[in-house]
């Protein structure tokens, strides 16, 4: 088997994408995945400070994001304890995610 015969198997098996390409988008979601959560916690952090009430469509975003990577790990990873805390952020998600739609409709006013 000589080198392009090797080459040839290799982007079959990853689908024409090179481990390099692989590791630069896994790093750049990693990253982006980071950045959003971030933004927004800021921006729930600044709602609170200028108009005084909590924005629960952003924490729903933000523990949506953690619930799915969590769910990821598991599913990769099969840890029980990463199950755990993807109930546990599904959880956070829903909650936020119904105080959002309750104050959508008027039925709370906060």
């Amino acid at each position: 088997m000589n080198k392009e015969d090797i080459l040839e198997k290799s982007r079959k098996e990853n689908k024409n994408k090179d481990m390099a390409e692989l590791e630069v988008i896994y790093q750049a979601s990693n990253i982006a995945g980071r950045v959003g959560m971030l933004v927004c916690c800021i921006i729930a952090i600044l709602e609170v400070i200028f108009i005084g009430r909590p924005n629960f469509s952003t924490w729903a975003i933000y523990f949506s994001i953690l619930a799915t990577l969590m769910l990821v790990k598991y599913i990769k990873l099969r840890r029980r304890h990463e199950l755990w805390i993807t109930v546990l952020y599904s959880a956070c998600f829903v909650a936020f995610f119904i105080a959002y739609i309750l104050k959508l409709t008027g039925v709370i006013n906060l």
